[in-house]
């Protein structure tokens, strides 16, 4: 009939050759992807499976560890010779790899001849300072000081260097400081501090033989008599631990 609906064509579809080795080409390549990530994953494991070590509990429990030395810094190494730093090394003892005096902290002499100038630098949390002998100035980030015989001053986090300057000294013709920092913990725990726990602190000599002083003419609570009169040195931002600084 003319008005009647035109029939439907049959149509067939079909993947072309070209579009069915593709589709095996992409399943191929996602089959070696897998077996890629497999493969590379076990060799991690086995890796990372080699660098384990199991112990006996009691053969590990207290291991055996070279022992600190008991040995001199004596007071000659500051007392001639040029401005200098004098390291009481002995990371060789303890078989560390580092300058340490300890496993956990370096100490050394600083000797500043009058009219020069030593800088000193640690990528350390804490550094002390203590004058042996001597007048003079340190200047660095956190400010400058003057400090004489009998001061300490401790700093935090120091990205540059400090400079310490001998103005004076009747005896040995320089100053002698003894300088204490925790750097060997540092790159121990592979850690380099960014973050201030505490600030900058001075402690004059003149102060602390007032509080010396005070101590001794303060009665005890049960009324006896001090068997000892001394300090210890804290710092406002550790009171918990009423320490010269947080470690």
């Amino acid at each position: 009939k003319e008005d009647s609906e035109p029939p439907t064509p049959y149509t067939h579809t079909h993947l072309h050759p070209c579009h069915e080795i593709q589709q095996q080409d992409t399943m191929a390549d996602k089959d070696l992807a897998a077996e890629c990530v497999k493969k590379n994953m076990s060799d991690t494991e086995a890796l990372w499976s080699s660098r384990a070590d199991v112990y006996e509990y009691g053969s590990a429990a207290n291991p055996e560890m070279a022992p600190i030395p008991v040995l001199v810094h004596p007071p000659t190494l500051h007392q001639s010779g040029p401005t200098r730093v004098v390291p009481f090394d002995i990371d060789d003892y303890l078989e560390i790899d580092g300058q340490c005096t300890s496993p956990n902290l370096m100490a050394s002499f600083l000797r500043v001849e009058v009219g020069t100038n030593l800088g000193t630098k640690a990528i350390a949390s804490s550094q002390a300072f203590y004058v042996i002998r001597g007048t003079g100035v340190t200047s660095g980030e956190h400010g400058t000081i003057t400090w004489s015989e009998g001061d300490l001053f401790v700093v935090p986090v120091t990205e540059g260097e400090l400079t310490h300057s001998c103005v004076s000294d009747d005896k040995f013709g320089g100053a002698a400081i003894y300088w204490v920092h925790d750097q060997p913990l540092m790159d121990y725990i592979g850690a380099k501090p960014n973050v201030k726990k505490f600030e900058p602190t001075l402690y004059k000599k003149q102060d602390l033989l007032k509080s010396v002083e005070e101590i001794r003419h303060m009665p005890m609570e049960d009324g006896s008599e001090r068997n000892r009169v001394g300090v210890l040195l804290g710092n406002k931002a550790c009171k918990q631990t009423k320490t010269l600084t947080h470690v």
